[in-house]
């Protein structure tokens, strides 16, 4: 990515955890293996492939993923790391092998195809566009097209705006901010919600309290509680929208790192920044189609 100017680096200490076997508690219900191609003692590309039970328990089938390609443009490099990911699932008994999820559907997940105009949205996927064709051309078919919606008008339709205050009213909900106040409740809340209605993605699975634990842990100093919001009906929370700054501004400049001035750059994002990224937004099926999605929108 040393050329691309729209190429935004992955925080070295994230990834590091995340790959960290021993201690990140996705690895306590999947396995992994980590393979790197070498041409002529050159690393030219790396994947990893993984078998998750809680994937297996949920989706009733033995798959595997593959996740953290990295590859240089040419066929063979890309050939050898999707054999070797594909022989280890084949060894512990899998029927197929899904990817890219790194490490699953809760992080960072899918190839981008289109939109290389730009540089990429925190904790959204981002590659070469020549990846598309060394992954098909190994064999790999397309199985779900993941889109992300740009809005780039703040102003709110006027149409929206006049019905809002009837929508709430007659749909019996009410909307409120995140209290940090309450955070170690408020994150077990929204793991609630985020697993039961994340269940109409083909990709779902649900988070484990250790996982939903550290990511809140994660994101906590990133996140603005005017931008995080719960709808609920008589006290109870039925849906939660999540959007946070695109810190992408600050992880570019400070190019992988933290320290010793990676933190100086994220604490100053949200000057930098002119725009946000709705990671997670949905609402209980028995409260659908109240409008509490256009409240969480508006």
């Amino acid at each position: 990515y040393r050329h691309d100017p729209n190429w935004v680096p992955q925080l070295l200490v994230d990834d590091y955890k995340k790959l960290n076997r021993a201690k990140h508690p996705f690895w306590k219900h999947a396995a992994g293996e980590l393979f790197l191609a070498r041409e002529n003692g050159k690393v030219v590309g790396r994947i990893a492939a993984i078998h998750d039970e809680i994937w297996e328990k949920t989706h009733g089938e033995k798959a595997a993923y593959w996740g953290w390609f990295e590859c240089i443009d040419e066929a063979e490099a890309a050939k050898a790391l999707f054999d070797a990911a594909l022989d280890w699932a084949r060894r512990r008994g899998c029927t197929r092998i899904i990817g890219p999820m790194s490490p699953n559907a809760n992080d960072l997940i899918g190839t981008q195809i289109e939109g290389f105009d730009g540089p990429p949205v925190m904790m959204m996927s981002y590659n070469p566009p020549y990846y598309d064709r060394l992954i098909q051309g190994y064999g790999h078919r397309k199985w779900k097209d993941l889109v992300a919606w740009l809005v780039d008008n703040p102003e709110i339709p006027q149409r929206l705006a006049r019905i809002m205050s009837r929508v709430e009213q007659r749909g019996g909900f009410t909307i409120r901010t995140l209290n940090m106040k309450d955070f170690a409740n408020e994150y077990k809340r929204f793991q609630t919600l985020y697993n039961q209605y994340e269940q109409v993605n083909a990709v779902y699975t649900p988070m484990t309290p250790e996982e939903m634990q550290l990511m809140a842990r994660d994101l906590k100093m990133a996140l603005d509680p005017d931008m995080v919001l719960f709808a609920e009906v008589d006290g109870k929370p039925v849906g939660v929208s999540l959007t946070i700054p695109d810190y992408n501004v600050a992880f570019k400049a400070a190019r992988g790192r933290l320290f010793p001035f990676g933190i100086f750059h994220l604490l100053t994002a949200k000057k930098k920044t002119h725009r946000v990224r709705t990671l997670s937004m949905g609402v209980l099926k028995e409260y659908r189609n109240r409008g509490i999605d256009l409240a969480l929108y508006y």
